[in-house]
């Protein structure tokens, strides 16, 4: 059972951190799988450097915790996972973005496995 789901968190750790790695190597492929253009200039400079920091991030945090046992580590990419679909949420609510439904479904589903692997997969702290 655990190796499974370690298995299960692992996948995603992977996916974040290939997503990250993609927005260095080949952005406009990177922002098309988003939905979003490639944007010029100073916003392509934002953009690749945060994005590409935000999949680095999570997905590193994400093997961090699977691979060190340690709870803590779980939380941040929890968080970062939360307040991604909140703020997909809030983006459609009062600035007239479309909803993202799967997307929102995919971080929560995401972070709610997180939270079982931070009960589940750690020593307690």
């Amino acid at each position: 059972m655990k190796s499974v789901l370690r298995l299960l968190v692992a996948l995603p750790a992977v996916l974040f951190v290939v997503t990250g790695l993609r927005w260095l190597v080949d952005p406009s492929k990177a922002a098309a799988q988003l939905g979003m253009p490639l944007l010029d200039g100073l916003g392509r400079s934002s953009q690749i450097g945060d994005l590409s920091g935000f999949f680095l991030t999570l997905g590193m945090l994400i093997l961090i915790a699977v691979i060190t046992a340690r709870r803590v580590w779980y939380y941040p990419a929890i968080m970062l996972l939360g307040i991604a679909a909140l703020a997909r949420l809030l983006a459609w609510l009062f600035h007239d973005a479309t909803l993202a439904i799967e997307m929102i479904a995919v971080e929560l589903v995401v972070a709610c496995l997180l939270l079982l692997a931070s009960r589940t997969l750690t020593e307690r702290e």
